[in-house]
Formats: structure tokens, C-alpha cells, sequence
């Protein structure tokens, strides 16, 4: 007896609770939930004036002071439009600087001081780099994935730019102890693992840019048409 009928295969269809995770992970995190409070990454930013106003009513002014400035930081990089991946590891890094510094963290934990100054540069050297690139001094990441000699080079200025703004931070503590009396630690062996953290921190940072630019993916954040587009293949 032979057969007439349709012998195609048929792909599996993806079980109903994944496909409602893939989508609820897109509303939360690919789609901007309105142009004013975008996503759970400007909620996080939120805790930075919410925190020092509590601190202020408390008269804890140093630590309204440590919110502060971390907050105007995080509220730059959003102006900027970065790619969520980096912002969100700069919001995290911001934490561990404001909130550690208004905890009294620092003191408490002997490796706090560690993650911070590695953190920090880590988070900042692709900034810094994608900065430049939007001013047309360096490539855009995404242009410089063509061979590894190009990625070993965005690796290399990234770490660069990070190194260098690590030791403007040492720069920065040397100033506020010796002028403004915030008593911060200064010492030699202070300064040079700070700086050795640096090192570290801003390499990591050269390399995760150089993985970003692997992706082909733009270095800006998604447009919201593109947010939602997303959220509906999910």
C-alpha cells in the first residue's frame, strides 16, 4: 500500500509556561515601560535621592552627600543611552559605592574596598570608550569585531581609559584627605592595590566590551519600537 500523505516533519511547539517566562522576561526587561520610568534598572536609580532624603531627615549629611553624587552618575549614563547590559553594570557598581560609603560597608567588610575599585573602572572603561565612539575618536565596538587584532586593540584602549580613570580617583582621595580632612586612608599600600584593583577591574571592563562588540549589537539602547517588536516574537 503506498502512502499519499504529507510526510513533513513538525517542529515541537515551545511549552506554554516557557513561552509565557520569555515573554514576561521581555515586558520587564527588554520593553521600556514608558519613556519617564523605563524599566527595573530606573527603579534601582530611584534608590539613590529616595535613600539620601531619608538620611537627611536623619541629619546624616555625609551620607546624603555619598548618595548623592553616585546618583547624578547613574543619572548621566541613562542620558547617554547606553546599552542596558552596561548600564546595569554601572548601576550595580554605583551601588556598592554610595550605599557602601552611606553603611559604613567599607569598614565593616576588608575586601569591600576591593570590589569597589573593581567594579568601578570595570563598569566605567566601556562607557568611557563608548563615549568616545559616539564622538567619532575611537570605532564604534560593533565595527571593530572584523578580525581579533581589532578586538585585542578596543580591549586594550578600553583598559586604557579605565587604568586612567582609576588613578584619577586616587588623585580625587589624595585631594579630600589632605584639603578637606575626609580621612579617607591614604597610604602607600592603600594606593597601589587601589591601583593593581584598577588594573584588574578596567582589563575586565576591555574585555566584556569586546565580547559586547562580538554580538554585532548596537551600542546604544534599543529604541522603543524595537522594545516592543521584541516583546511581541516572545
Amino acid at each position: 500500500m503506498s502512502s499519499t500523505g504529507d510526510h513533513r516533519l513538525v517542529e515541537p511547539h515551545e511549552p506554554g509556561w516557557a513561552a509565557s517566562l520569555k515573554r514576561g522576561w521581555a515586558l520587564v526587561f527588554l520593553r521600556d515601560w514608558h519613556p519617564v520610568l523605563r524599566d527595573p534598572l530606573d527603579l534601582f536609580r530611584l534608590s539613590f535621592p529616595v535613600g539620601a532624603l531619608i538620611f537627611a531627615l536623619q541629619g546624616d549629611w555625609d551620607a546624603v552627600v555619598r548618595l548623592l553624587l553616585p546618583g547624578v552618575a547613574v543619572f548621566l549614563v541613562r542620558a547617554i543611552d547606553v546599552p542596558r547590559a552596561v548600564d546595569w553594570v554601572f548601576g550595580a557598581a554605583m551601588f556598592f559605592q554610595g550605599w557602601g560609603n552611606a553603611l559604613h560597608l567599607f569598614e565593616e567588610f576588608w575586601w569591600y574596598d576591593n570590589l569597589v575599585h573593581i567594579s568601578l573602572p570595570m563598569s566605567l572603561a566601556p562607557i568611557l570608550y563608548i563615549g568616545f565612539a559616539r564622538l567619532d575618536v575611537v570605532p564604534d565596538p560593533s565595527e571593530r569585531a572584523g578580525s581579533n587584532s581589532e578586538l585585542l586593540g578596543m580591549a586594550l584602549i578600553t583598559m586604557c581609559l579605565g587604568v586612567t580613570a582609576a588613578s584619577f580617583y586616587e588623585i580625587y582621595e589624595w585631594v579630600v584627605d589632605h584639603w578637606f580632612g575626609q580621612h579617607l586612608f591614604i597610604g602607600e599600600t592603600d594606593t597601589i592595590t587601589d591601583l593593581a584593583d584598577g588594573f584588574l577591574g578596567a582589563g575586565l571592563g576591555g574585555l566584556f566590551l569586546a565580547a559586547w562588540a562580538l554580538t554585532r549589537y548596537t551600542s546604544r539602547r534599543l529604541p522603543h519600537r524595537l522594545g516592543r517588536a521584541l516583546v511581541k516574537d516572545a
